[in-house]
């Protein structure tokens, strides 16, 4: 079944707005604020909803990660729940004691008639969740659910597309905003703050790059993006390279096929998109990219099959990091990586994740609450008060100072099970073909943007998380030319 027909007006209309979804998640400064992450995760739900609703009957089985996400989710409303104070000192004593010191409303409550006298009117703490903040909570399980069923929808419509339609929209989107990065950063050059977009100033006075205002965050959304774009380029070679003439006559027919042209657009958009996370100077960043090329390298060089190719190979990899980085400026690049004490730096960041241990060792049960780092730190942040920490610097202590083993066992077990789906759908496939190089490129930038969040936070913009759900999605689905072995004695066909 080819995927022209499997798709359908529905569909167009779907992958029209999952592309505006994370366009919007990208160009609004990253959907950093309330104004701009609402509609994200309202039309994300939409999305979803409508993509699981019309692929109801479709593929790939996602049950088991379903009822996973759904236990997080849970797990989530559970940290909801109001508990009498009995209970709640019972089972997490430090969001009692917490909130005695940080929450005046907390033991404002009088218990009993107002009337009676006042020796008989004894203060005691109102119901209240677990959350410390159960506001912020609250955004956290929305936003969580938006995504969640982002990922589902997104999963089955691409399975009923093929990543082929995803891939080539959302690389050009790459392209034009790599651009926008590299030509704000150099026209802005000379401002220590410039405004984004010629208009916007960001409230913590940071040095935004592009759209986003924390250049760690646009590199975390390249480091997403551009094994996408290196997956395509690959997959647009090998299929150049399959079309020209096998007796070596008429090379320069080539030039005119098809496949010549994506090589050339998808090329141009992997070094643009390599030099803008470059340019950034993110130590987050640049590492992580460091790791993933590799490892794409690695992915290429074992299927070649002399010594030759693998060499060039290699050094073609060589040549693009390189040479990318020397265009973004070797000596202002090294000079990132140079240790320092400020608060920006990981010795700096030290700390926080000292004050995070303690927190999770505190909380251990259930958390603080999902999204209510910020304001534990109020009373836990130990270091230097001149910057608070709104973030731990690290989305793993952070998940686990938040969430507890209450969210925390869930998560576990939804990795589990999507690293167990995706292996399947790398066994049920011959490793060829657009399909496979698109998945490839899909895991390799979850793995990437997994590293940098050993120090950042680039997940916890609103406008990143979106992309990572169609990244887990394309490394989820299956494609429309799958069969199962019983139907087909040839599954998979390219």
């Amino acid at each position: 079944m080819s995927h022209s027909s499997q798709r359908r007006p529905i569909h167009v209309a779907l992958l029209a707005a999952s592309g505006t979804a994370i366009a919007w998640g990208a160009l609004a400064f990253g959907a950093v604020y309330p104004w701009a992450f609402t509609p994200l995760a309202i039309g994300c739900a939409a999305i979803g909803i409508a993509a699981l609703i019309v692929e109801r009957r479709g593929r790939p089985q996602i049950g088991a990660l379903a009822i996973a996400l759904a236990a997080i989710g849970l797990a989530i409303a559970v940290q909801l729940v109001p508990l009498s104070p009995a209970t709640l000192a019972r089972v997490s004593p430090q969001t009692d004691a917490f909130l005695r010191q940080y929450d005046l409303s907390y033991t404002a409550g009088l218990i009993g008639d107002p009337d009676r006298e006042p020796a008989r009117a004894q203060p005691e703490p109102a119901h209240h969740p677990l959350s410390i903040s159960p506001e912020k909570t609250v955004i956290g399980l929305a936003l969580f659910a938006a995504f969640a069923l982002f990922l589902a929808g997104t999963t089955r419509l691409v399975s009923a597309l093929g990543a082929r339609q995803i891939i080539g929209p959302f690389v050009i989107f790459g392209l034009v905003l790599a651009v926008v990065g590299i030509a704000q950063w150099t026209l802005t050059a000379s401002q220590e703050r410039p405004l984004v977009f010629g208009f916007w100033r960001p409230r913590d006075g940071s040095r935004a790059f592009g759209p986003f205002i924390n250049p760690n965050h646009f590199a975390g959304w390249m480091l997403m993006a551009l094994p996408l774009a290196l997956a395509a380029f690959y997959d647009a070679l090998v299929r150049t390279l399959h079309a020209a003439p096998s007796d070596g006559r008429d090379r320069m027919a080539i030039l005119a096929s098809p496949s010549m042209g994506s090589l050339l657009l998808f090329g141009l958009s992997c070094i643009v998109m390599g030099l803008s996370l470059i340019m950034t100077r993110s130590r987050s960043g640049l590492g992580a990219l460091a790791v993933g090329s590799a490892l794409f390298a690695w992915t290429v060089i074992r299927r070649q099959q002399t010594g030759a190719a693998k060499a060039a190979v290699l050094a073609s990899f060589l040549l693009l990091l390189l040479g990318t980085a020397a265009w973004a400026g070797v000596d202002a690049v090294a000079g990132k990586f140079i240790a320092d004490e400020s608060l920006g730096s990981v010795g700096g960041r030290v700390s926080a994740w000292k004050d995070t241990v303690e927190i999770i060792r505190r909380f251990p049960l259930a958390g603080t609450g999902i999204d209510t780092y910020s304001v534990a730190m109020v009373l836990f942040q130990s270091g230097d008060r001149t910057l608070h920490f709104r973030e731990a610097h690290n989305d793993y202590l952070q998940l686990a100072a938040e969430g507890g083993l209450l969210v925390g066992l869930p998560v576990l077990g939804a990795v589990a099970i999507f690293i167990r789906d995706v292996r399947r759908r790398f066994r049920e496939a011959p490793r060829e073909g657009t399909t496979y190089w698109c998945r490839v490129g899909a895991v390799i930038g979850v793995v990437s943007i997994a590293l940098q969040s050993l120090v950042e936070f680039s997940l916890q913009m609103p406008g990143n998380a979106a992309l990572f759900a169609v990244l887990a999605a394309i490394a989820l689905h299956q494609s429309p030319s799958f069969r199962s072995a019983s139907r087909s004695a040839f599954p998979f066909r390219h």
